[in-house]
């Protein structure tokens, strides 16, 4: 009975190392998933009133799956609205609307849709994602998107207030993007595939460059363009649409252990719009959509203590508002003072890595398309940052 019982155990333990041994690197996979939450909320006090507004919160996850030589990558993230705010300061909490669509502000669902892909890491060879994703030309114009809450209205990112999906310049729709990096450069190039044009076989494309010139200094450029269904542009029903949209953008990023700096330029033709006004002879009070060029610059700054960080900078955009497409009258459509000119100070509390409690100032001086005042703006508010990484091997 003994000997039995050695026999199997000796059996099953030759098994267990063949097993082992069979199990080389070449069959095991390693797998990386890491969720997140960014929980944001302010009160906001302007026109002589006070607010408590959302702030772009996001849930999301990330996926990688692969050994060395491939990896299979994925990512979705959902907007969290928590707070029954009818307007939010933040262009980064707009959610997608299509190109010519003006969005209203609005109470929000409670999730929306920021972003949803899948892709291919090949390491060396790039990678190559596919779905609704950040576009190439934000890798130039995030380097002054860090504000907790201001900033990016002078980038042409997130136009006409939408999230820039169908464009491609912010959360692209559709979009299928190759990346990579050789050496200090890196590479972007994107095309959308949203099978909305019939008069062409993709629906834009966009490439982006930057340069690491030294560990912390970095430069780029971004090209993106959109194509439009040709009677749209041919029929000059929409004001001051005269062609398709194209947008480029240049920056330079620092990034060290005390400060934090970004500077962008961008150029918008046919890229952006909003609502303007006319007065039709018989149909009384129009308010039409109306598309324009326009030039922006936008100025980050940051300087860090231990547990502190004081923030500065300046948002301009200066729209093309001499539109001559008018379908009726002669009274310009928007405003000749139209513009964004936006101080921006603020001051982020860390009391724990996870908590940041912000404070920030908007000096507006700029105006709306109808040439009202914008209002300046001061927010006190919370952030909560929380993000856990699970690696493992599986063997297969």
């Amino acid at each position: 009975m003994m000997r039995k019982t050695y026999f199997i155990l000796l059996s099953c333990l030759g098994f267990t190392l063949s097993l082992s041994y069979a199990q080389s690197p070449k069959d095991s996979v390693e797998v990386s998933l890491e969720p997140y939450v960014s929980l944001r909320g302010h009160l906001a006090v302007y026109d002589e009133q006070m607010e408590l507004q959302e702030n772009a919160s996001k849930i999301g996850m990330r996926l990688s799956a692969g050994n060395n030589r491939v990896s299979f990558i994925a990512g979705t993230e959902v907007q969290l609205n928590m707070f029954k705010g009818s307007s939010s300061f933040n262009v980064d909490g707009d959610l997608a609307g299509g190109f010519l669509v003006v969005q209203p502000s609005q109470t929000q669902q409670v999730f929306g849709n920021r972003l949803g892909y899948l892709g291919i890491d090949l390491h060396k060879y790039g990678t190559v994602t596919f779905g609704k994703q950040w576009g190439v030309y934000r890798d130039i114009t995030s380097y002054t998107d860090q504000f907790s809450v201001f900033g990016r209205r002078a980038s042409a990112t997130f136009i006409g207030g939408t999230d820039g999906g169908e464009g491609g310049t912010g959360r692209a729709d559709q979009a299928i993007i190759y990346r990579n990096h050789f050496g200090p450069v890196s590479l972007g190039a994107q095309m959308q595939a949203r099978n909305s044009n019939k008069s062409r076989f993709i629906d834009g494309y966009g490439l982006s460059s930057q340069i690491q010139v030294t560990k912390e200094f970095l430069i780029g450029l971004a090209y993106n363009r959109a194509f439009l269904n040709e009677p749209l542009i041919n029929n000059h029903q929409v004001i001051g649409l005269t062609g398709n949209p194209v947008y480029f953008s240049f920056g330079t990023k620092y990034n060290s252990d005390k400060i934090d700096f970004g500077f962008i330029l961008v150029h918008q033709k046919n890229g952006d719009f909003t609502q303007g006004e006319l007065v039709h002879p018989t149909l009384g009070t129009l308010k039409p959509t109306v598309v324009y060029d326009a030039n922006g610059a936008e100025v980050f700054g940051k300087y860090k203590f231990q547990k502190y960080a004081l923030l500065l900078g300046y948002n301009l955009y200066v729209p093309e508002t001499n539109i001559t497409s008018i379908p009726v009258g002669n009274d310009l459509p928007i405003n000749s003072k139209f513009r964004t000119s936006d101080l921006i100070s603020g001051i982020i509390y860390q009391p724990v890595r996870p908590v940041q409690i912000y404070a920030e100032q908007r000096v507006s001086f700029g105006r709306t398309a109808l040439g009202k005042k914008e209002p300046s703006v001061f927010t006190l508010g919370l952030k909560l940052d929380i993000a856990k990484q699970y690696n493992s091997t599986m063997f297969f």
